[in-house]
Parts: structure tokens; C-alpha cells; sequence
């Protein structure tokens, strides 16, 4: 393969070319010399090991070779993109620490939805099917075992609020792990907003004294 620099760019042999004014289809490289063009030695890009770099070619006339060389350059950050990430996770890092998952719920969208794999505890997905946040509470393999989903409560608990406004829809709790705590709120069956006075794993059918209505 034959080629030539023009202006740093790197420009192959054609097919044809004009000699004393006759075009000359299909021209043998011995003409393509005369006229400039040489031949290519093309290189391997260097490996590139970090997310922050990319391999950059750059063609160079050798004097008898038009060769290609290879530099590592770094690549400039989205500032924005970095500034919004370092929000994301401060805020996914604050609702990890804290007992009140109101924020949580309130940033639910932020959180991927559950598909078939492998978590662990802490691991924190949403229904596909309602969008509400749930968090996993024992390690487990999702792909080997298809019915272990998001909606298995010994596998995953759901958030409560402590806010009237996130409030989410009652879910029966297993355990100690899930119950209703004082202060947390939810809707209840029949639409009805009820705010829990008395940590409980009793709804309020079964036990009203520790439920309010809101």
C-alpha cells in the first residue's frame, strides 16, 4: 500500500493520475513513486491500561517509509459527568448509612432494576414491576436459582419512610430485619395513609394500638 502526507494527513494512492496530461488508470507504483507516494509501514497500537487514556496514531514521513507511530494521551473528563457521579454516590452513600430510607426512596430512580445475578447484602435494586426500592439481605445467586427474585422477602427487605410523602404500600414483615418502626409510615389496603407509634411486625388489623391514621 502506497501513501503520502498532505498537510499531516495521511492520503493513499489513487487510481488513477495525470502524467504530462495523460490520465493513467490503474498506474503501477513505480509511477505512484514518482509521484510521491511510498509505501506504509502500519504498527500495533500500544495496550491501553487505564480508563483515563486513549492510544493516538500520528503518520510520519520517515524519508522512504510513511510511518505510523503510536502516543498515550490522556483523556480530558467530563466535568460535569465526574461532578454528577460524585453527587450520585454521596448521596447512594449517605442513605447506606443512615436507619431512615426516606432519602432512598425519594432517589429510587437512581438505583438499577432487579435482573437475574449474583448480590450481596446491602445490594440495593427496584421492582420492575412498581419501581419501589428493596435491599438485599442474604447473599444469593439469582442466575442458578430463577425463583430467588426481588419479590422473595428472605432475600430482600423493603424500605419504610419516616416522611408521609414517600410513603410506599404495606408489605408484611418476616422478621426483625423488616418490621415496621416507630415513625415510619405506609398505606395500608385500603388506600389509607397509617403512621406506626410502636416498632411492629403486626398490621393494622392484627394489632390497631400501634397504628395511626395520618
Amino acid at each position: 500500500m502506497l501513501a503520502k502526507l498532505e498537510d499531516g494527513s495521511i492520503k493513499y494512492a489513487p487510481k488513477k493520475i495525470v502524467v504530462d496530461g495523460t490520465t493513467i488508470y490503474n498506474p503501477t507504483d513505480k509511477m505512484l513513486k514518482q509521484q510521491g507516494y511510498k509505501e506504509v509501514q502500519s504498527t500495533i497500537a500500544p495496550e491501553v491500561r487505564t480508563k483515563t487514556q486513549m492510544a493516538v496514531s500520528n503518520w510520519v514521513d520517515s524519508g522512504e517509509y510513511i510511518t505510523q507511530e503510536w502516543s498515550l494521551k490522556n483523556i480530558q473528563p467530563d466535568a460535569y459527568e465526574a461532578i454528577t457521579k460524585m453527587q450520585r454516590d454521596a448521596v447512594i452513600a449517605q442513605v447506606k448509612e443512615s436507619d431512615d430510607k426516606t432519602l432512598g426512596i425519594a432517589i429510587s430512580a437512581l438505583y438499577e432494576p432487579w435482573e437475574a445475578g449474583n448480590y450481596i447484602a446491602g445490594d440495593v435494586r427496584t421492582d420492575p414491576d412498581d419501581g419501589y426500592p428493596y435491599e438485599c439481605i442474604t447473599p444469593h445467586d439469582g442466575v442458578s436459582n430463577p425463583d430467588w427474585t426481588i419479590k422473595n422477602r428472605t432475600l430482600w427487605k423493603p424500605w419504610h419512610s419516616r416522611s408521609a410523602e414517600y410513603e410506599l404500600p404495606w408489605v408484611q414483615p418476616t422478621g426483625a430485619h423488616d418490621m415496621y418502626k416507630s415513625g415510619e409510615y405506609m398505606i395500608w389496603t385500603d388506600g389509607t395513609v397509617k403512621k406506626c407509634i410502636q416498632d411492629t411486625n403486626f398490621s393494622p388489623e392484627e394489632y390497631s394500638q400501634v397504628w395511626e391514621n395520618v
